[in-house]
């Protein structure tokens, strides 16, 4: 199931960000009376009316854009325009309309994509009334709204997710395994797709970036259907939006899309390079999503190394990122094919485990053990006691506890529940979620 995306659009300057950061009711992008100014992330999740989303901001769309600079951020808002499923294009209210506005406003309705019109800097009710100037741009009814006093912000939502639904998996789609081959340009991705795949299927170049968009390649292998989705590269600085990155953020975006897709995310690493900062924030950003997550260091063949190598890189990850201690490590070179089809393998298993369910009796047995033998401690003398769990979902597992006083079970006995839980069951690859609730 892939979350509809909202791309926020218009010419610069007429308070995207301010609305953006209204709309999600926090500060994410930076707001300032100069265009083109750098914004430090342009996507986030968030939820109106029971609809999930992804909501997104653009820099200013200039259709005769001169400068270098002017002409990339212009075109990677016209991509996120191509690629999102609503659109609210944004006019400022303080200023008449300009001819900016109006090509910008035919740009929009060339691509086919349902469109709000949103009028900002709209503080007072008695501004109100000079909004309908903008029935000209021929969107329908222009909503009036603030992005400093939250002004018809509700309004505007209910009009950009009227309509909107989660795009849903066919029965036979949702059988099949979708594994996303992620990593930084130039590790290998589309070598590794090519290899799985038996034939090329993406051009491999050493020139970063080559590949643009997530593409997807079904095989048969094992009995089982796969989907590899091939991904463009993310730039080192994850989520990063300056202005000479432009077409790579919403590059990202894509791969981001394609890893919402996904079952299960291959993350390819560089031995050579050791784990970076900007892998850490790959896997979490897996993580978080609940995704089967591998960690697949490429380039093996590549690697001067001796009868210790492995073990040590293996202790070095485990070290680093204790948190990720339950994902797979596999060693591969997508160029000669070593160890490649591991990944299709590990994948496969990972897949299985994320699907899997534990019954409410048999999970209960279990923790009632775990419990007499470790119970929950005593807090601002109160003593938490768990009555009964479940496992409320899959596709990530999600488990429940129901006690007295869930507000004050401490971060460490539940991850040592979520320790306990895998040490009985498994779930290998695979992000597993405890919460308490109330009995």
């Amino acid at each position: 199931m892939s979350k509809p995306m909202i791309a926020i659009v218009g010419r610069p300057n007429v308070g995207k960000s301010t609305l953006f950061n209204r709309l999600l009711r926090r500060r994410i992008a930076i707001a300032d009376d100069t265009p083109g100014v750098t914004r430090d992330r342009l996507a986030s999740e968030m939820e109106w009316n029971g609809i999930q989303f992804t909501l997104v901001d653009t820099g200013g769309l200039m259709t005769r854009a001169q400068e270098k600079l002017d002409a990339l951020v212009s075109a990677a808002a016209e991509a996120a325009i191509h690629e999102a499923d609503r659109i609210i294009y944004v006019v400022d209210g303080m200023t008449p309309l300009t001819d900016l506005d109006v090509e910008i406003a035919r740009k929009v309705q060339r691509a086919g994509v349902e469109t709000v019109l949103a009028v900002t800097k709209v503080d007072t009710l008695s501004r109100e009334l000079e909004i309908y100037d903008y029935y000209a741009l021929g969107f329908g009814d222009p909503v009036a709204v603030s992005g400093v006093s939250g002004l018809g912000s509700g309004d505007l939502l209910d009009r950009a997710v009227a309509g909107l639904q989660p795009e849903e998996e066919s029965e036979s789609e949702a059988e099949k395994v979708h594994i996303a081959i992620l990593g930084r340009p130039n590790a290998g991705k589309s070598s590794l797709l090519n290899k799985l795949a038996g034939k090329e299927l993406q051009i491999v170049s050493d020139i970063p970036g080559t590949t643009r968009d997530a593409i997807d390649h079904t095989l048969r292998y094992m009995n089982r259907d796969i989907v590899l989705l091939d991904t463009a590269g993310i730039r080192k600085k994850w989520g990063v939006h300056q202005q000479g990155e432009a077409l790579e953020y919403y590059t990202a975006l894509r791969t981001l899309r394609a890893l919402e897709r996904s079952d299960v995310a291959v993350v390819l690493l560089d031995p050579n390079e050791g784990l970076t900062q900007y892998e850490r924030r790959l896997l979490d950003e897996v993580r978080e999503k609940g995704k089967g997550l591998i960690a697949a260091f490429n380039k093996w063949d590549l690697v001067e190394k001796d009868d210790s190598t492995m073990g040590r890189m293996v202790k070095e990850f485990r070290e680093e990122l204790p948190d990720l201690s339950f994902v797979p490590l596999l060693f591969v070179s997508a160029l000669t094919g070593m160890r490649a089809r591991n990944v299709l393998d590990e994948a496969i298993r990972v897949n299985d485990e994320r699907r899997k369910r534990i019954s409410t009796s048999k999970l209960n047995e279990f923790i009632q053990g775990v419990i007499d033998a470790t119970p929950p401690p005593a807090i601002k003398g109160k003593w938490l006691k768990i009555k009964y769990g479940s496992q409320v979902s899959n596709e990530p597992p999600l488990f429940a506890f129901h006690l007295n006083f869930p507000e004050l079970m401490p971060d460490n006995y539940k991850r040592f529940l979520e320790r306990r839980i895998r040490e009985e069951y498994g779930f290998g690859g695979v992000p597993i979620k405890v919460v308490f609730r109330q009995k």
